[in-house]
């Protein structure tokens, strides 16, 4: 418990065992629920998971090849905790920054807090190509949506659990990230805030061509503004 809530702490993972420990035992010991949502690995994560004794939640369904959103959405359906966290299994977030978070959310009456790469103490450290492309994508959303938000693509966020219907969340692939934000943001009944992260190094590959998901980030941003009319 934290300050009288149940937190959950859910992460997706994909061929991530050699990153799960570290990512684990960064955990602060307030968490009350920890669960790994797998997506079709082929190494040893669901050992590892398991080995750690925290909850594992299997997602095969995949959009071409891409499984992200959908362990999303099953682990927010899963998630039993009042507040909800949401971070990647690459070690890459800063969990040990999640009481302060928290704090944001019930001091300034929040539902909704992205966490946000582009800040000014922070940015440098960004590569420059995905740099220009996430800005590129804000500006598409604030233009589109009239919302400001930092950092779209972001993994990492922390919400009440009281909103999770309103969120509607339904794609399954990468672009499941840019959508929570702009439902969150848009919506009349959800505070949405941004907290400035530093990004860490990750270890191994990443998963995603950063060109091609941006030029995908770009297409559906602007169809889901159509679709929304």
């Amino acid at each position: 418990m934290y300050r009288g809530k149940k937190i959950t702490v859910y992460m997706p993972c994909r061929n991530e065992a050699r990153n799960l420990p570290r990512v684990l035992k960064s955990i602060p010991p307030f968490v009350d629920e920890v669960l790994v949502v797998d997506n079709n690995s082929t190494d040893t994560t669901l050992q590892v998971a398991k080995k750690y004794g925290v909850r594992v939640i299997t997602e095969e369904r995949t959009k071409n090849g891409i499984g992200y959103g959908f362990a999303h959405i099953s682990g927010i359906k899963a998630a039993t905790g009042d507040i909800i966290v949401a971070c990647d299994s690459d070690g890459q977030h800063p969990l040990k920054e999640l009481a302060t978070m928290i704090d944001l959310l019930l001091d300034e009456g929040a539902d909704f807090i992205s966490c946000s790469r582009y800040h000014k103490q922070h940015i440098a450290k960004i590569p420059v190509k995905l740099r220009i492309g996430v800005s590129a994508l804000n500006m598409e959303v604030r233009v589109l949506y009239g919302v400001k938000i930092r950092d779209i693509l972001s993994g990492m966020w922390v919400f009440k659990r009281s909103i999770r219907t309103k969120l509607q969340l339904t794609e399954g692939d990468w672009n499941l990230s840019p959508q929570i934000k702009i439902n969150a943001a848009t919506h009349p009944k959800i505070v949405f805030r941004e907290f400035p992260i530093e990004q860490k190094q990750r270890e191994g590959t990443s998963h995603q061509n950063y060109v091609s998901s941006g030029v995908r980030h770009a297409w559906w941003i602007a169809k889901n503004r159509i679709k929304r009319g």
